[in-house]
């Protein structure tokens, strides 16, 4: 990987990271991204304790598949999700990005610790199931089997909520992944207002 396409893929995810906190997907110094360099087996991740709010193209961690640390131009150490990223990677073979956010409505749903209900039919069709991962502490080895045991045991789903903690959405690149995180947090504002409805 020269040091031009690096750069690239450190921009993309700064920007997608922004993206995430202008949107309001996340609060805080929440969340997580990461993307895998293509044709290789190593992953940029943001870094722990800082906000996506403030994550630029030398912000971000460079490691490999075993959580090694290759590059850090600032010092910083990935995130503290970083193995169930490096997991979601091992898994599928063509996912090379995962997001991971605390949207409000998505959130307030997982707490039921239920699938998501999928209120519109894009979300049906994109998504079939939207799983929801059971709680564990975050960055723990109990939450990383969790998402690892989701990941592999529902091949065909391409998000989940997570039980009082967020979205995880995975993608053949950073701005699928993103829209599909996106998309969660509109499907849990319509679904939420459709019950508000029918109580009518």
């Amino acid at each position: 990987m020269n040091k031009d396409m690096n750069h690239y893929y450190r921009t993309l995810l700064a920007d997608y990271s922004r993206r995430s906190f202008a949107r309001g997907l996340v609060g805080g110094a929440g969340g997580n991204l990461s993307v895998r360099l293509p044709g290789t087996d190593t992953v940029l991740i943001t870094p722990t304790g800082v906000s996506l709010e403030e994550i630029f193209p030398e912000t971000s961690v460079l490691v490999d598949l075993d959580g090694k640390i290759l590059e850090s131009p600032l010092g910083h150490k990935g995130s503290k999700e970083t193995g169930f990223h490096l997991l979601a990677y091992k898994i599928r073979k063509e996912v090379n990005a995962v997001v991971h956010l605390h949207p409000i409505y998505a959130t307030a749903f997982s707490t039921i610790g239920q699938p998501l209900p999928l209120a519109t039919v894009a979300s049906r069709l994109i998504f079939k199931n939207v799983p929801c991962i059971p709680c564990f502490n975050p960055g723990s080895k109990e939450l990383a089997d969790e998402v690892s045991a989701a990941v592999s045991g529902n091949p065909e789903s391409k998000a989940f909520i997570m039980q009082d903690h967020g979205v995880l959405a995975v993608g053949p690149d950073i701005t699928t992944a993103y829209y599909l995180a996106d998309l969660i947090e509109h499907t849990a504002q319509v679904a939420f207002m459709s019950k508000q409805i029918k109580t009518f």
